[in-house]
């Protein structure tokens, strides 16, 4: 008998010594059970496959001495814990022995005393003993993850031990390089050792359980259709959870031609259970490796030991090459890479690029079409509340991005989407309960008589279809929007995004009002001057009666301007006088932001023919809503019809559902109130240092402040010095010449200070 320091007791212990004479006594005498005894195929065990006089099939299980009694009952514990979590996973039942036990200690024919074990036999055959089916490799992700699943939560000291199997430490197996049959694959062994003398500590900070750690093909058992049993708990122990599955995996692959194919069927069943972390995935080929040495390696130490046991002892040493030879001298990175597009981890972390703007512009048409911020344009790589970090490793506080109305990948939005996009996302005409909620939720929010919700995926559609449904409902066809107003992408909404092309292009069926700036003096415009703007937008019409006005509630691109009630009820109500519907986006002023109301336009007491949401509805998922009165939305579809394959989707409503939880639970329109408050009194008071004439004006989490010409410096200057001092802002109004903040709603106090004390630098 070969012993080593630190190495597996029970591999270095012989195994039992027990006939089938003496272990059919043993069941009598024990357990009260006669029944016909046959031994089954073990390494370091004695297991017996036992049919009892009354029909039953069971399993004698007679432990190696060099198992720690410790280690049996953690064993036993984990199959009850497993029955308790996951009642359908099909593992082993044990009985207990006439004194009420689970764990006898018998005297074997060598003199030895061993733990033994009854448990009830799993049907199925062994699944290394069959030609596996095409369902296997989805069926054994999906067991071998909801076996991890099962035993999370489950601890027992007697788990943290060490097993010569386990990937993790596969280079202190190195002594049996020497050993392989082979000369040629010695030294190439040795060097693959050198490569996994990291994995110890890679693996130290991942996710770790004590798991099952041998769902091997040895120890499934093959059903018709299924995996009908997992047996043999033996090797129990604390482990990273991707050391679990590269064991599992290693056994499925060692069984593939062409080992890929397989993996993913693997991960893709297993990730519909457990997502991996990128982390795990980084190193899953790596563990893979590392197991099939570890096979090539106790087989060569083992088998000259025990050569009546030298076909099961070898019996992975083909397959375990196979793999080897594969993948083993593949680059690491590019193995890694793989198995991250496999998994969906691959375009998660993204690190600095030199030469990405130069790929940017080559397939992009350069800069023109789609221009970036910044001279030196910004590289986000992650985000989190309200902050972004650069590829550069710096972190910026976002004080321009409203479309992560409730902050950057907040965890309640993140975990909505990722659960339902589990579950099931496909499109709006099929029945779905999570659409139905946020219709229900929006409209209850509306005004009365805005009683009709459609979903589609962006403002930009959301703004057309308003568009489509006032020309039918009208019988109309010009539309009016203010001097500098954006409302979208598409090529209606084009027309009426004023600030996007010079006056001189203008289409014949588009008008503008002057937007409500603030006079010198002082003097904010009067409802009678909103009327009188009508009248002047409709004159410019040519050929054209108009059909809708469209207001953005904030008046963003003409610099965040504040009109009062009056001015905006002027609006609505002298369109309508023209025979004209109304329209509030809400795109950029909703969900809170005005810090008073849900919606922006509730702060004038308007009551819209028309009200659109985009952007911030789904805290950045492609969601948007147009809301609207059921007469208008029924003449409508008398003549035309609106869908969006997607727009409504499980997925997407989960998201919009959880944004308006996120809200009302953190009561961000109070917050987008108080915040905005300080944040205005706070730049009142450091503007004048830039130039006695720049002007603070805004209202919540929306504000404007204006540089004037004289100031000798531009809006697009300032916002470049505060990217440099870690502050990201935007510009906007005539010229540019008006700095735009517009964080997330969940800023607080802290995020207001932070941001004053950069503005002071400037």
């Amino acid at each position: 008998m070969e012993t080593a320091a630190g190495q597996t007791p029970s591999m270095v212990e012989d195994p039992p010594e027990v006939s089938v004479a003496a272990a059919a006594a043993l069941l009598r005498s024990a357990y009260g059970i006669s029944a016909e005894l046959r031994m089954l195929r073990s390494e370091r065990d004695r297991n017996f496959l036992a049919v009892a006089d009354d029909g039953r099939e069971l399993v004698l299980k007679i432990s190696n001495t060099g198992d720690d009694p410790a280690q049996i009952a953690m064993e036993s514990a984990a199959m009850r814990h497993v029955e308790v979590t996951d009642p359908g996973l099909p593992i082993p039942r044990l009985l207990t022995a006439l004194d009420g036990s689970s764990v006898v200690l018998a005297e074997a024919e060598d003199g030895r005393e061993h733990l033994t074990r009854l448990m009830t036999v799993m049907p199925g055959q062994v699944g290394d003993l069959v030609r596996l089916p095409s369902w296997f490799a989805a069926s054994f992700g999906t067991i071998c993850a909801r076996l991890v699943k099962a035993l999370q939560g489950f601890g027992d000291p007697a788990a943290h031990r060490r097993l010569d199997w386990d990937p993790r430490i596969v280079s202190s197996l190195r002594q049996y390089a020497e050993r392989l049959p082979e000369e040629r694959r010695r030294a190439p062994m040795q060097r693959l050792l050198d490569r996994f003398e990291s994995l110890p500590e890679a693996t130290a900070k991942l996710p770790a359980f004590v798991l099952h750690a041998d769902v091997t093909l040895s120890n499934v058992l093959l059903g018709a259709d299924g995996i009908d049993g997992v047996i043999d708990f033996g090797d129990m122990h604390h482990t990273a959870r991707v050391a679990d599955l590269a064991i599992s995996l290693t056994s499925l692959l060692r069984e593939s031609d062409d080992p890929w194919p397989a993996a993913r069927e693997f991960l893709d069943a297993y990730q519909r259970v457990l997502p991996l972390e990128p982390e795990e995935v980084e190193l899953i080929g790596e563990l893979v490796l590392a197991r099939c040495a570890a096979s090539t390696l106790i087989s060569a130490w083992r088998a000259p030991l025990y050569p009546g046991n030298e076909e099961y002892l070898t019996s992975l040493v083909a397959g375990s090459w196979h793999v080897l030879d594969l993948w083993a001298d593949l680059d690491p990175r590019e193995l890694a890479d793989r198995f991250h597009r496999i998994c969906g981890t691959s375009r998660v972390d993204v690190s600095a690029e030199p030469a990405l703007l130069g790929r940017r512009d080559s397939v992009f048409g350069g800069r023109t079409l789609s221009p970036l911020f910044y001279r030196k344009p910004l590289q986000a790589v992650r985000a989190e509340g309200a902050w972004i970090e650069g590829a550069d490793g710096k972190r910026y506080l976002d004080a321009y991005n409203n479309v992560p109305v409730v902050g950057h990948a907040h965890p309640a939005v993140v975990q909505a989407i990722a659960r339902q996009a589990g579950v099931l996302n496909v499109h709006s005409r099929y029945l779905h309960p999570h659409a139905i909620e946020l219709a229900e939720r929006l409209t209850a929010s509306m005004p009365d008589g805005l009683d009709t919700c459609v979903f589609m995926n962006s403002g930009s559609e959301a703004n057309d279809l308003a568009w489509r449904m006032a020309r039918i409902v009208t019988g109309r066809s010009g539309a009016l929007a203010a001097d500098l107003a954006y409302h979208g992408v598409s090529e209606a909404t084009t027309a009426f995004s004023t600030n996007t092309y010079p006056p001189s292009a203008r289409p014949a069926h588009v008008g503008t009002f002057e937007a409500p700036r603030t006079d010198a003096d002082g003097r904010q415009p009067t409802e009678e001057d909103a009327r009188q703007r009508v009248r002047a937008g409709r004159s410019e019409l040519q050929g054209h009666e108009v059909a809708l006005l469209a207001v953005d509630s904030v008046f963003s691109s003409a610099g965040i301007l504040t009109p009062t009630g009056d001015f905006m009820r002027g609006l609505q109500d002298e369109v309508r006088a023209a025979g004209g519907l109304f329209l509030a986006d809400e795109v950029q002023a909703g969900f809170g932001r005005g810090g008073r109301h849900l919606w922006r336009f509730e702060d004038y007491g308007l009551t819209p023919d028309f009200v659109t949401l985009g952007k911030p509805m789904g805290n950045g998922h492609p969601v948007a809503a147009l809301i609207t009165r059921r007469e208008i939305a029924e003449q409508f579809a008398g003549v035309d019809e609106f869908f969006s394959t997607f727009g409504g989707n499980p997925v997407s409503c989960a998201a919009a559902n959880t944004v308006l939880d996120v809200i009302e639970e953190s009561d961000l329109v109070a917050r987008s109130g108080e915040v905005g408050a300080q944040l205005a009194a706070g730049l009142t008071e450091l503007a004048p240092a830039i130039h006695p004439a720049v002007r603070v004006r805004g209202q919540g989490l929306m504000v404007g402040v204006e540089i004037p010409s004289e100031a000798g410096v531009t809006a697009e200057e300032l916002a470049e010095r505060l990217r440099d001092h870690g502050v990201l802002v935007g510009t906007t109004g005539p010229g540019g010449q008006v700095l735009k903040v517009r964080p997330p709603l969940i800023w607080q106090t802290e995020h207001v200070e932070i941001f004053l004390k950069a503005f002071a630098l400037l």
